[in-house]
């Protein structure tokens, strides 16, 4: 039988270990890596020995901290530079500290993130997930209308929010939510245009057992009971039809329903935030909806400015997206030139904030920005968006997007692989695949 020495029992230790794991001397230059890590992040391991783990992981200087007050870091999730995309990883770090206690070396253990979304956890319990320093802004009056926001938080008035479809209402009521006094409990939303007419009045205010057909057995609470000591925040409350207006008056001036089938008042408190993309004003006057409930729900306005109002905003915006979605999808940002900023900036976003969040996910899925942004100055009338290729399927746009690369780099395979971001074995796969002609 062959003894091992102890450098080559730790690497074979660690290469039978199916999580990825660096070895870094005290200063977090690495010392030694797996085979999992490479597989894992797309490496080659002269890649990365001698390097700084700094390079490989965002939050590096937390690491130090914690390591430092003589704590380990157990399954922290971090974003790690993978070789083509940005990877999301569970990070657990420990220290190894000789006889005086003193780190000589630090083992870092990438584990791949089992655990469920808190997003969606966030959503499925009713509660509010955007905060004001998720709102991306550096308009005067934008920025007046945050500090307004944030100042009647706490306030039990009524606040109605007007704006153009795709400005960001919700996502200001809900940081409304989480900057006031009520932010531990329920935030519930409900849209009054995607409600059939017939289920809002049992949506809002709840039945009794054989109030209607089809009713459940045991009833069941309505969304205003779910919301009591938190939000609700009505959406498209221009759509509500005029004789559910009356019960909502009632529930807004006394703070009491009723659920259908029953004549049981239930108190509750909650705070009302409506929100309509219509002139509620217009609306008042057309008899399509009624003039007290409007003055009830108006005690305090605010009003979000559509994006053409605040083109300052749209580079910011574009970053902002580009980073969070990049990071969602796992794939690199992409590069927007001045040129095309500027045309960016020259458009009316008829779609608003959702609009060009929307550009920007195109933007990263593709990898690239295969669009001519035109503009009719003198009519102003909205930019199209031109694809350069009329088949969009995805193995079309990455033939297309190889050969462009290709052309560039003089059909040079090494510096195209490089610039793709894939191997050279990966490249010629593609190439022969394709059938490209180099």
């Amino acid at each position: 039988m062959i003894e091992l020495n102890s450098n080559e029992y730790i690497k074979k230790l660690i290469e039978n270990i199916p999580l990825g794991i660096a070895i870094t001397d005290k200063n977090g230059f690495i010392k030694n890596v797996n085979n999992a890590l490479l597989d894992m992040f797309g490496y080659e391991i002269d890649e990365l020995l001698n390097q700084a783990i700094s390079n490989i992981f965002e939050g590096y200087k937390k690491v130090q901290d914690v390591l430092l007050s003589g704590n380990n870091i157990i399954d922290e999730e971090v974003y790690v530079n993978a070789r083509r995309n940005k990877l999301r990883f569970n990070l657990s770090v420990y220290p190894i500290l000789n006889s005086n206690k003193k780190i000589i070396d630090i083992v870092y253990i990438f584990n791949d993130i089992k655990k469920e979304r808190k997003l969606a956890s966030h959503i499925m319990d009713n509660h509010a997930i955007y905060t004001f320093d998720k709102i991306v802004s550096k308009d005067k009056n934008f920025s007046k209308l945050i500090e307004f926001a944030k100042k009647v938080a706490d306030s039990k008035s009524t606040i109605l929010i007007m704006g153009e479809s795709g400005t960001g209402k919700e996502i200001l009521a809900q940081s409304i939510h989480n900057y006031s006094n009520r932010k531990d409990e329920a935030f519930i939303a409900i849209n009054s245009g995607a409600i059939p007419k017939s289920l809002i009045e049992s949506e809002l205010f709840g039945y009794e057992e054989g109030a209607f057909t089809g009713a459940k057995k045991t009833g069941q609470p309505g969304k205003f009971e779910i919301a009591h000591k938190g939000t609700i925040f009505l959406d498209e409350i221009g759509e509500m039809p005029l004789e559910l207006q009356t019960r909502l008056l009632r529930v807004v001036e006394e703070g009491i329903v009723s659920r259908i089938g029953s004549t049981d008042q239930i108190a509750v408190d909650v705070r009302i935030i409506a929100a309509s993309n219509k002139n509620l004003k217009e609306e008042v006057k057309k008899g399509n909806f009624r003039e007290d409930l409007f003055y009830r729900l108006n005690v305090l306005p605010m009003t979000i400015l559509p994006l053409r109002e605040r083109i300052e905003d749209i580079p910011l915006l574009v970053e902002y997206f580009m980073k969070k979605i990049s990071k969602r999808l796992n794939k690199k940002e992409v590069e927007i030139t001045k040129e095309q900023m500027d045309r960016l900036m020259e458009y009316s976003w008829p779609g608003n904030v959702r609009e060009l969040e929307n550009l920007v996910e195109f933007i990263i899925n593709l990898e690239y920005v295969p669009i001519n942004l035109l503009i009719e100055k003198e009519t102003y009338k909205p930019i199209e968006l031109v694809l350069v290729y009329n088949d969009l399927s995805l193995e079309t746009m990455e033939k297309n997007h190889i050969i462009k690369v290709l052309k560039i780099n003089n059909g040079n395979i090494t510096t195209t692989a490089e610039a793709l971001g894939i191997s050279r074995n990966t490249l010629y796969r593609k190439i022969e695949k394709y059938e490209v002609d180099c």
